[in-house]
């Protein structure tokens, strides 16, 4: 992408700063949303393999150095999914990562109080830059990375990350989503119904979480959280029934229960107490957990009384945008009824295939006319979830269809996280050359270590700049106009620094996907 430039060609230098390509810049007109004349160059031509390649504009300079080759998203993958790892809430975690922590760190959780909204732990991911622990947010990020694992069982296996349980012969990334796992199980209540979260009263300021002291409390439950509950464990029952089959056996009840709980108590709606100050993840409408939920419970159990809820919808897939931990689920139980363990019948496989194909048009669409060729130009909170989310979209078009233009799309979709945005920033923490490295996350702010942890995805451009007067005094966003600029690498910004496990998840998802598939 050149910007606000005259030039009409680009080159392509090699790392001794000799050209070997040349090609024409195509002008793609103005972009509103950046305010930006923008031009585009093409050099997909060019294969040759190496490192430290750069682009070259005549007027404009030299770009920031890049690789060509085989497996470029390998380490970057690694790190995302090990994001997870530095999340956990447990003692003997968050081991030293290049000599970051010098001693384990974490909430124990063996003494967590039963709010009275509760009616009535340890292990698990802190969900965000806070500690709190969100069963709503929680399904849907292990379940995209579950989805993931059921698609291409190979990425990540054992002893790619380095993590403690790494050399017992199992997969890395399902040994990672045991660990959130075996929190999740805890939060079901005696009735079925599931606690929505874990947190204290309100969010502690910004210090190791061993170096906090409020008591934490079991909070409300509700039916958003008991459908995903429900839809994950379902999930992962038949997922872990080769590698833990009594762990499997164990939690598909878990998840019936919870299922029947929702069915008593549909609307149940989350609101934080009056005392309660943490996220709320207050979901009111439920319509996209109740398909997730009885998808996951038909291809797991085989029983039709779960399909005939949806049997109506498997040509209805959506895209929203915003709130991709209210607006996705639904996406994964699509997903999954068009995998090799569904019992869905041919017929409605096809259904859901003509939809999931009309969607990937449509926001190919979109793409195509867009200069920085996304599927999005609007940026709301947490706009990199809802990039890669559509990232997925288009990569489960090309596997059912195995045609390129999809492909293509996923790839351009999931290169803006990595810098082909508006901000040139790389918003994955620890890769590129213009990288963010405040992102509001307490251990990183708190651990004395300049470089944040590792992995993470910055939530990005949020033209609602709701935390605008929470920055700090002389800290402002630097254009507060164009709505794909509106982002500012500060510890301070929630609204656009900030990350999240399920923001996380679709780019574990897309590093998965790149390196996994056939093409």
């Amino acid at each position: 992408m050149v910007v606000n430039s005259e030039a009409t060609q680009f080159e392509v230098l090699n790392h001794m700063g000799r050209r070997v390509f040349e090609g024409q810049l195509i002008d793609k007109g103005e972009w509103p949303s950046s305010g930006e004349q923008v031009k585009v160059g093409d050099f997909s031509e060019f294969e040759e393999a190496g490192s430290d390649f750069r682009i070259f504009i005549e007027g404009t300079g030299i770009s920031y150095p890049f690789d060509i080759g085989h497996n470029v998203f390998d380490e970057a993958g690694k790190a995302s999914l090990k994001s997870y790892y530095f999340q956990r809430n447990s003692i003997p975690i968050m081991q030293q990562y290049g000599g970051r922590f010098a001693r384990p760190v974490g909430h124990p959780d063996d003494t967590v109080y039963y709010h009275p909204s509760s009616g009535r732990s340890k292990f698990g991911w802190y969900d965000a830059g806070d500690y709190g622990k969100y069963v709503v947010n929680a399904g849907v990020s292990a379940g995209t990375m579950l989805a993931l694992y059921e698609r291409f069982p190979n990425v990540f296996p054992d002893a790619s990350l380095n993590i403690p349980e790494s050399g017992n012969g199992k997969s890395d990334l399902l040994d990672e989503i045991k660990f959130e796992l075996d929190w999740f199980i805890t939060m079901q209540d005696d009735d079925g119904g599931v606690f929505t979260k874990v947190t204290t009263k309100n969010f502690v300021g910004f210090v190791m979480p061993h170096e906090t002291h409020e008591n934490r409390y079991f909070i409300g439950k509700s039916t958003a959280a008991s459908l995903n509950y429900a839809a994950l464990l379902a999930m992962a029952s038949r997922i872990y029934q080769d590698s833990d089959p009594e762990f499997a056996q164990e939690i598909l009840p878990m998840a019936v229960n919870a299922w029947n709980w929702a069915v008593k108590h549909p609307e149940e709606y989350y609101n934080n107490p009056e005392d309660i100050f943490t996220g709320g993840y207050g979901d009111r409408n439920v319509s996209q957990e109740w398909f997730w939920a009885a998808a996951e419970l038909y291809i797991t159990t085989g029983d039709t009384q779960y399909l005939e809820p949806i049997s109506d919808q498997l040509d209805k897939i959506e895209f929203n945008i915003g709130g991709s931990w209210a607006n996705y689920q639904d996406k994964i139980g699509y997903f999954s009824l068009l995998g090799e363990k569904s019992p869905l019948a041919d017929s409605g496989k096809a259904e859901i295939k003509t939809s999931l194909v009309h969607l990937s048009d449509s926001l190919g669409a979109v793409l195509e006319s867009a200069p920085y060729q996304i599927p999005i130009d609007k940026f709301v909170w947490g706009s990199n979830s809802d990039i890669l989310n559509a990232a997925i979209i288009f990569a489960n078009a090309f596997m059912e269809t195995g045609e390129p233009k999809y492909l293509n799309w996923a790839v351009e979709t999931t290169d803006y996280v990595l810098g082909k945005n508006a901000t040139g920033y790389s918003f994955l923490t620890g890769f590129g050359d213009k990288k963010v490295m405040h992102i509001h996350h307490r251990p990183s702010g708190a651990d004395d270590v300049e470089d944040p942890v590792p992995g993470f995805v910055a939530g990005g451009p949020n033209a609602g700049m709701n935390d605008r007067n929470d920055l700090g005094e002389g800290v402002s966003y630097p254009d507060q106009t164009h709505p794909a600029k509106v982002y500012i690498d500060a510890q301070g910004s929630y609204a656009s620094n900030e990350i999240c496990l399920n923001w996380n998840a679709p780019m574990v998802y897309m590093f998965g996907f790149l390196e996994g598939v056939k093409y």
